[in-house]
Formats: C-alpha cells, sequence, structure tokens
C-alpha cells in the first residue's frame, strides 16, 4: 500500500502542517521539542542532520548500492527535485529563522545562526526524498515505513538544532516524500534506463560529489572527520563501480507499478 504511492503519508503531512497553522501552535511546538533535545548530547542532533545534507546523503547512499545505478539515479532526481522546490518556496515565503523571531535565551541553538529563509526545511525534504526513494525503489512497505522514520529523526533534528520550525519540517518532509516517487517514476524513461552511457554519467556525478564534499569538508567542526573518511571511502567505491560498470556488471532495471507509472 504505501510503497505504491506517496499520497498517503503526504496528504497526512500537509495536513498536520494545515493544522499547526489553525492552531497557531508553530511556536509553542518548536520550544517544546527544541526543550526535549536537551536531554541529549548537542553531536546527537549535529550528526543525524548530516544526513540531510545534499552531498553527504548522496555520497553515503552510494557506499553501500555503488551497483544500483538506477537507485542512484532515483537519488540524484528526488534531491535535484526537491532543492529547486523547496529553495523557490524559501524565496517566494521568506519565512525567518527562530533566533530572528524569539528571545535567544528561550531556546537551545547548535552550530551556526543561519541567514536563509527557513520554510520549508531543504535538509528534511532531502531526507525524505533519499530514503523514500529507497523504499519506493525496492516497493517493500516495512523499509519504507523504516525509512520513514530515520528521515524524520533528520527533520526532529532540524528542529533540535534550532534553525527550524516545525512546520517547515513537516512540509519539507511532505515536498520531499512526493519528489521521492517522482525520481522512482522518472527512472521508468527508457532514455534514462536503457543506455549503459547513463550508468556513466551517475557514476561521475556521484564522483564529483564525493571529491567536492571530501575537500570541502562540513560546517560543523564535531563532524569534520567523518565526514572526511566517509567521502573519502565513497570516491574508492565508486572508482571501483567504474571498473565494475567497465567489466560489463550491470543490474536489471526496476520496474515501477502504481501511481506516475
Amino acid at each position: 500500500m504505501f510503497s505504491k504511492s506517496p499520497a498517503i503519508i503526504s496528504s497526512g503531512l500537509f495536513l498536520i502542517a494545515i493544522i499547526i497553522l489553525l492552531l497557531d501552535a508553530n511556536t509553542q511546538l518548536f520550544l517544546l521539542i527544541n526543550k526535549v533535545g536537551t536531554a541529549f548530547v548537542d553531536e546527537t542532533w549535529i550528526f543525524l542532520t548530516l544526513f540531510g545534507n545534499q552531498m553527504i546523503a548522496l555520497v553515503l547512499l552510494s557506499i553501500p548500492f555503488s551497483r544500483q545505478p538506477d537507485l542512484l539515479r532515483v537519488a540524484l532526481i528526488a534531491v535535484l527535485a526537491s532543492f529547486l522546490i523547496t529553495s523557490g518556496i524559501k524565496e517566494l515565503i521568506g519565512l525567518e529563522r527562530p533566533y530572528l523571531f524569539l528571545d535567544p535565551a528561550s531556546f537551545h541553538l547548535i552550530g551556526e545562526k543561519l541567514t536563509s529563509p527557513a520554510f520549508p526545511s531543504g535538509h528534511t525534504a532531502t531526507a525524505f526524498a533519499i530514503m523514500g526513494g529507497i523504499g519506493f525503489y525496492f516497493k517493500n512497505n516495512a523499509l519504507l515505513l523504516l525509512m520513514l522514520f530515520l528521515a524524520t529523526l533528520v527533520g526532529v533534528s532540524r528542529i533540535m538544532l534550532g534553525v527550524h520550525w516545525p512546520i517547515d519540517v513537516v512540509v519539507g518532509a511532505a515536498l520531499g516524500w512526493v519528489c521521492a516517487w517522482l525520481g522512482v517514476s522518472l527512472i521508468e524513461a527508457h532514455f534514462l534506463r536503457d543506455h549503459d552511457i547513463w550508468n556513466y554519467v551517475t557514476y561521475t556525478i556521484y564522483l564529483f560529489i564525493a571529491s567536492y564534499l571530501f575537500w570541502k569538508g562540513t560546517q560543523y567542526p564535531e563532524a569534520y572527520w567523518v565526514v572526511k573518511i566517509m567521502s573519502g571511502f565513497g570516491i574508492l567505491v565508486l572508482l571501483g563501480a567504474f571498473i565494475w560498470l567497465f567489466r560489463g556488471g550491470r543490474k536489471e532495471p526496476i520496474r515501477v507499478t502504481g501511481w506516475l507509472s
């Protein structure tokens, strides 16, 4: 049921966002959730939020699924779509970050004060786009629910860090979930799956992302070496995938059924 359409989850998330608005509960929820986060060490939320960074999430995905080029393309499409949509909405609505509305002493802020618009959460959208893409790709309800849970942790981390309102996270999650299904559906297009050239293009893009991430690192000092090691390992894995593909390796393309197929 869940693995055949994003409608149930995404509709539920949009409904939650509407309820938050109608009850004017955005600020109260933010303060409550953010306070709960102080029961854990800051590093917990820093490492969880890394999975919502587009480059880190993509490189991390490429390590266990380096021989699933179709899945890697699903993630690329989903992340690109979620980035374009969330960036456009951010500029259109321009909702400011919590620290610009609230007394800094009233909540716990971890890391830098972000100056870009808050709504919707790009990290949350990325997490739901990739996690949802994995679940939709394998068309497994149990796996999809597990991915939903992991993506939710990433979304919650944005509130714990003090950089996003609850409504930012909920709408970002809904948009990312839809983008995940869009990515899986577009992979059914013949021109994206019937020619090996697309596999080489996919690996080249991922190798560039891993190399850039290895050079750039992360804004959080606590995770600097973790990201360096992960991206370096990702480079080695992707180079191995190139060799595997050159030697004739190729996974069978997926067959999607359901909404948008």
